[in-house]
């Protein structure tokens, strides 16, 4: 067993397909199949359920997902760290919804892309996943990163903070899901009023509270009346499992890589939403001067890598 084989689980484990995560992770399925094998013999238990038309997690996976994923984390950092100091890279540290596991598979792509446009520069994903704006712009401020990965509502009045500016990377389409026998299951597409008076799943969660916010405001904005269920979330397989029991309950979720994985269950429906104020933007928020040609080179890299990612989904 080598330590990337945990990479390759925890995408294999946000993909539930072994072809979409060998793309991903540029190697064979073949060789992806191995890797697992090679987990399971380690850990002594199977980490994957495998039939003729879906993959999933077993308990023991899902409980080895999260300590994987921060295990890797640490193994990055620490690489990074040591090839910071000893070899005279630049770095490039970035905050956010960067940090949201759905969001790995873009920034893995925009690191291939950063590689091929400068050796010598590495991106360093950073632990604040907070999506609040001011949140944001306070770190940049007092230094804790470098550039901000934000999703805002494209109806929002963005308030004007001194000395901060922001390069739009692109938009990003919301969907709906339901449960396959919610009465909205069927319907091809939805507007803002479908909407109304529904009342929408809250994950709570370190890496998925954040999102709320940013649906909250999307809401409200729209003039949406709502309420909320909480559920909690320490893992994109606790929402998967979650949505069966979810009832008449709706589930807001920005296009991202988890989709795919829900789709899996048989017994969700993903709809897509319709009209400007239900798209969000994907914004890179940055402190003019402030390592500003790093910026400007990791940008590209980041749209071109959102562009890709967008077309996966």
């Amino acid at each position: 067993m080598e330590i990337e084989h945990l990479r390759e689980f925890a995408i294999l484990a946000r993909h539930l397909n072994f072809r979409e995560a060998a793309a991903d992770l540029h190697i064979s399925q073949s060789a992806l199949s191995r890797h697992i094998a090679a987990l399971e013999q380690f850990y002594g238990t199977a980490l994957f359920k495998r039939d003729r038309h879906a993959v999933y997690l077993t308990d023991a996976g899902a409980f080895l997902l999260d300590y994987a994923e921060q295990l890797w984390e640490q193994f990055s950092l620490s690489r990074e760290h040591l090839q910071r100091l000893f070899s005279g890279e630049r770095h490039l540290r970035i905050s956010g919804i960067v940090g949201h596991p759905s969001f790995y598979p873009y920034i893995l792509n925009a690191e291939t892309r950063l590689r091929a446009a400068d050796p010598t520069v590495t991106l360093r994903v950073e632990r604040n996943t907070s999506a609040s704006l001011l949140e944001q712009v306070e770190a940049l401020q007092s230094d804790e990163t470098d550039c901000a990965l934000l999703l805002s509502s494209v109806a929002s009045t963005r308030e004007s903070y001194e000395n901060m500016e922001s390069i739009r990377l692109g938009h990003v389409p919301v969907s709906l899901i339901v449960r396959r026998d919610h009465p909205l299951a069927h319907e091809p597409l939805l507007t803002a009023d479908a909407l109304q008076n529904g009342r929408f799943v809250h994950f709570t969660g370190p890496d998925f509270s954040p999102y709320w916010h940013v649906f909250s405001q999307l809401l409200d904005e729209a003039e949406i009346t709502y309420t909320t269920a909480p559920y909690p979330a320490n893992s994109e397989y606790d929402i998967i499992r979650a949505i069966d029991a979810m009832g008449t309950d709706l589930y807001l979720s920005p296009r991202t890589s988890i989709l795919p994985a829900i789709a899996q269950n048989p017994d969700a429906a993903i709809i897509p939403l319709v009209g400007e104020e239900l798209t969000l933007d994907l914004d890179l928020l940055y402190r003019p001067g402030h390592k500003e040609d790093l910026v400007r080179l990791v940008a590209p890299c980041l749209e071109g890598a959102f562009a890709a990612f967008n077309a996966t989904l």
